[in-house]
C-alpha cells in the first residue's frame, strides 16, 4: 500500500506528537508499505528517514525550534508570536502560510501519486483540514484520522475555543475511516460526538530496547522526565518530599532531578537543595538519565481529566524501574501499573498518600 501522513509533529523534534508519528512511519514502512510524510520542518526539503520520503515545509512565521527557544527562555511575547496568536484566532485551521503551503504539495504528491491510505494526526488541527479539503477534490482513500488525546474536550481550552473546534470535530469523525485515540475512554467519549463504531484504541509506546541492567544511587534520588504541563504541578509533592525529610523517613541528601521542564516551579526552601532542574535534552539523553542516574519514576498530571496515559509512562515501563504516578486511582493508569506490577498510584491531592 502507498501511505500518506500529514502531521506538524515530526523526526527530529522531541515531543511526544512527534514520537508517536514517527513510530507510525517507521513500522508502516518496515511492515513493506510505501511511506510519504509532509511535516513541519525548518526549512522546505525532501529527505530520506528510514525509508521513509519526507518533504518538510517551513512556517516563515514561527518554525518549531524558534518556539522552542521562546519556551526555554520563557519570553512569552514577540512580534512573531503575537501573528501566530491572530492567525489561530482568525484562521482556526491552523498557521494560513504553512497550511497554504502544505495543502500545495499534498495536491503536488495525490497528482504522482495513487495513496491507498491517508493517515492524519491532531493536535493541531491543521492536518485533518487538509485531509477534508483533498476530499472534496475527489481522490479516493482510506482516511485515518489520529486523535490521539481529546480535541474540543482538551480542559485548559476555553468555551468558545472548544464551541468553534466541535464543529470540526465532528464533521472529521463522521468522515473518517477509521479513528484512533489512546485509551477506551477517550474512544468512547469521541463515541458520542458521531454516529458509527469506526474507533481504534491505539496507544502510546517505546521504540528501543528494554532495559535489564537496573543501576542505583548512592543518594536516594527520584527522577520526573520531561514537562509539567497545563495545571500540573509538583506543589503537593514538594510538599510530601519535604515532610518526609523533617521526619527522618527520607534521607536528608534524597534528590528530585527533573528534566527538561520549561515551567516556573514553587520550590520551598526547606529542599531547594534536594531539587535539581536540568535542561531539556534528546529523548535518547532522556532515557539515558532515567536508567543511570535516577530510582524512582515520577509521574504527575492534574486531576479531573479521563483516559490519559502520558507517553512518559510507556517509556518508564521499559526501564524497569519503581514509577509513583501521581494520578487519579480510578483512571487508565492504575490497571496498568497493577497489571504490570511497576509501580504505585496516588491521588495528587492526597498529600499523605503520596507520603505513604
Amino acid at each position: 500500500m502507498n501511505v500518506l501522513i500529514i502531521t506538524r509533529n515530526f523526526y527530529p523534534y522531541n515531543n511526544i506528537g512527534s514520537f508517536r508519528i514517527n513510530s507510525f512511519a517507521k513500522y508502516f514502512r518496515k511492515a513493506g508499505h510505501s511511506v510519504t510524510v509532509v511535516a513541519e520542518g525548518e526549512r522546505d526539503e525532501a529527505i530520506t528517514w528510514n525509508d521513509c520520503d519526507i518533504h518538510y515545509i517551513k512556517d516563515p512565521i514561527m518554525t518549531p525550534k524558534y518556539l522552542h527557544n521562546l519556551e526555554q527562555k520563557n519570553k512569552k511575547w514577540t512580534l512573531r508570536r503575537v501573528i501566530r496568536a491572530l492567525e489561530s484566532r482568525i484562521f482556526f485551521g491552523g498557521p494560513c502560510i504553512w497550511r497554504a503551503k502544505t495543502c500545495k504539495k499534498v495536491e503536488e504528491l495525490f497528482q504522482k501519486n495513487n495513496f491507498d491510505v491517508v493517515l492524519s494526526s491532531y493536535g493541531p488541527l491543521t492536518p485533518h483540514a487538509l485531509v477534508m479539503k483533498v476530499l472534496k477534490k475527489r481522490y479516493k482513500f482510506f482516511w485515518v484520522a489520529d486523535m490521539r488525546d481529546e480535541m474540543s474536550k482538551l480542559p485548559h481550552y476555553s468555551k468558545i475555543h472548544k464551541k468553534r473546534l466541535a464543529f470540526y470535530e465532528r464533521n472529521i469523525l463522521e468522515k473518517a475511516d477509521l479513528v484512533l485515540s489512546v485509551s477506551k475512554p477517550l474512544i468512547d467519549d469521541f463515541k458520542t460526538m458521531c454516529s458509527h463504531d469506526r474507533f481504534l484504541e491505539v496507544r502510546n509506546g517505546y521504540d528501543y530496547e528494554e532495559c535489564y541492567e537496573i543501576n542505583f544511587q548512592p543518594q536516594f534520588t527520584m527522577g520526573y522526565i520531561g514537562r509539567f504541563y497545563w495545571m500540573a504541578t509538583p506543589d503537593n509533592f514538594f510538599k510530601a518530599f519535604s515532610e518526609l525529610i523533617e521526619e527522618g523517613r527520607l534521607p536528608e541528601n534524597s534528590k528530585i532531578k527533573i528534566v527538561g521542564n520549561f515551567k516556573k516551579l514553587d520550590v520551598p526552601d526547606r529542599i531547594s537543595s534536594n531539587v535539581i532542574q536540568c535542561k531539556n535534552v534528546p529523548h535518547e539523553e532522556a532515557i539515558k538519565i532515567s536508567i543511570t542516574e535516577v530510582d524512582t519514576l515520577l509521574m504527575m498530571y492534574q486531576s479531573g481529566r479521563k483516559g490519559v496515559y502520558s507517553g512518559k509512562l510507556f517509556d518508564y515501563l521499559a526501564r524497569n524501574k519503581p514509577i509513583l504516578a501521581l494520578y487519579d486511582p480510578n483512571d487508565v493508569v492504575a490497571p496498568l501499573l497493577a497489571e504490570t506490577k511497576a509501580g504505585f498510584i496516588v491521588d495528587d491531592a492526597d498529600k499523605e498518600g503520596i507520603k505513604i
